[in-house]
């Protein structure tokens, strides 16, 4: 696909009848992405599972890209909010509990969303135009340096909120990558834990570093 794809919906359910029809074509739009081949989920499929005629569909979304599109953004939010809740809890752990939580956090919502996580990132052509989509790092980092502001500030890093996009960047791609793509040979979990020591030893040398600098 293309740039200057329309992915925005027609107009916006106003009445909860309409509501709940909207709901149905997402819905149904969902459950086909998660069990047929992206090209065989057509608007004419999505609205037959739906239970509702194709030109009700059009009322509210010009192409199956813009249905596609509110499915991922769905998705993306409850994925979000899971991470967040899952680091709440850690916001007063130590440096190594700290990364291990973070990470723990990310490969269990990650694995739990295997599928979600593999459609946005290999299958769904145009999903990086999708905002929620777009805005994910940035969403991450501010969870991350918000989440474990106090081992962050405690750590004296030059640079923290690029330190905390660094570190998130690593976490995320390596943590995708484990959970979608392990070699066989490798335990999993292994995995997990090595991540997160690399993450605290990054944080813990930086911490050696700023307590050994020479004070002014």
């Amino acid at each position: 696909m293309g740039r200057g794809i329309d992915i925005a919906m027609k107009k916006r359910p106003s009445q909860r009848r309409a509501q709940v029809t909207v709901e149905a074509m997402v819905t149904a739009a969902a459950e086909l992405l998660s069990s047929l081949p992206y090209d065989s989920v057509t608007t004419n499929r999505i609205a037959e599972r739906a239970g509702v005629g194709i030109g009700s569909l059009y009322q509210y979304f010009p192409n199956k890209e813009a249905i596609v599109a509110r499915v991922v953004t769905g998705w993306v939010e409850a994925m979000v909010e899971e991470v967040t809740a899952r680091l709440a809890a850690s916001t007063q752990l130590e440096v190594r509990e700290a990364a291990l939580a973070m990470v723990s956090a990310l490969f269990e919502v990650i694995d739990r969303h295997r599928v979600k996580v593999k459609l946005i990132l290999e299958v769904i052509p145009f999903a990086t135009q999708i905002p929620a989509v777009a805005m994910l790092p940035q969403q991450l980092v501010l969870i991350a340096a918000q989440t474990h502001a106090s081992v962050r500030d405690r750590l004296n890093f030059p640079r923290p909120e690029a330190a905390s996009y660094v570190l998130m960047v690593m976490s995320r791609a390596s943590i995708i990558d484990a959970v979608l793509h392990c070699p066989k040979h490798l335990d999993r979990r292994d995995v997990e834990l090595t991540i997160s020591d690399f993450i605290a030893r990054i944080m813990l040398g930086n911490e050696t570093a700023a307590t050994a600098r020479p004070q002014n």
